[in-house]
């Protein structure tokens, strides 16, 4: 074949030559767009990176300040916020320390040893029933059971128990996902090695299921953290003298009551100079 002959086998017919043509243009416009979409969502993952370091900036800037202070703290309970900072840290510590042990054998038995069936269905139904429970209809019971029939009254254990209820749905819901998104492939891989289930469960799905583990028990700190309508009643809006202790049994506010109390308190003043100044005039 002469070389004018492959030139013209190369170049084809006119038509193959427009439908060349037509595929490089739409590939350029598709090039076109993919660069403009990028373009559209690295702008706003900047945004968004933005404007959570200049949060985290003016956080710091703001409150490392008071941070620093020591009247911040108060060594006799009478700091601006640390005593309740302290009672938050320690609501949320026993409350873990409590939750995730019981919420996480039951994940694990209902997942990997209970038969699926009507007794499941209804622990289920129940778990998601009580994770819509409203946090202050769980703080009433809390006060009813833990303060007033077991005995307990507004302390920091009343409150621990009854932040217990209120997670323990949520974090079984959250920790049987985890262990079910584990292939079951791994699973018998494990069993086919020899290893007993509870090995396999210890070695292989626990450890597969780690990253989920860890996001319930963030967001169940979480919770904790934020929490105000079911501690007021369990609690208490106390501070007493000696809140840097481990005492179960005092009754001390948290972070979110005392937010809570000090707008209630400004209001209140608002509201009263409002009246005042009205009464002036008149």
């Amino acid at each position: 074949m002469s070389a004018q002959q492959q030139i013209s086998t190369t170049q084809g017919t006119p038509e193959d030559r427009q439908r060349v043509d037509a595929l490089q243009r739409l590939t350029r416009r598709l090039h076109v767009r993919n660069n403009i979409a990028s373009a559209i969502l690295a702008i706003a993952t900047g945004l968004g990176a933005l404007l959570f370091f200049v949060i985290i900036i003016k956080l710091l800037v703001d409150g490392v300040p008071y941070i620093i202070n020591p009247n911040f703290y108060g060594a006799d309970g009478t700091g601006v916020v640390g005593p309740q900072i302290f009672n938050t840290l320690y609501l949320l510590v026993f409350s873990e320390i409590i939750l995730i042990p019981i919420a996480l054998s039951a994940a694990i038995y209902l997942v990997e040893y209970a038969r699926q069936g009507p007794l499941v269905t209804i622990i289920h139904f129940a778990a998601e029933t009580l994770a819509g429970v409203p946090s202050l209809v769980l703080g009433l019971f809390g006060y009813l059971v833990f303060s007033s029939v077991l005995g307990f009254g507004l302390s920091r254990l009343s409150g621990i128990l009854t932040l217990l209820c209120l997670n323990f749905p949520v974090a079984l819901r959250l920790f049987e996902d985890a262990l079910v998104s584990v292939a079951r492939e791994q699973r018998e891989g494990g069993l086919a090695l020899g290893s007993s289930k509870w090995h396999m469960i210890r070695t292989v799905v626990l450890p597969s299921a780690l990253p989920g583990i860890i996001t319930g028990v963030v967001l169940s700190a979480g919770k904790v953290i934020a929490e105000a309508a079911a501690l007021i009643f369990t609690v208490g809006s106390a501070n007493p003298s000696n809140v840097y202790t481990l005492n179960p049994m005092i009754s001390t506010d948290n972070l979110t009551i005392h937010i809570w109390f000090l707008k209630t308190v400004a209001r209140s003043v608002r509201i009263r100079m409002f009246t005042r100044s009205i009464y002036d005039q008149y």
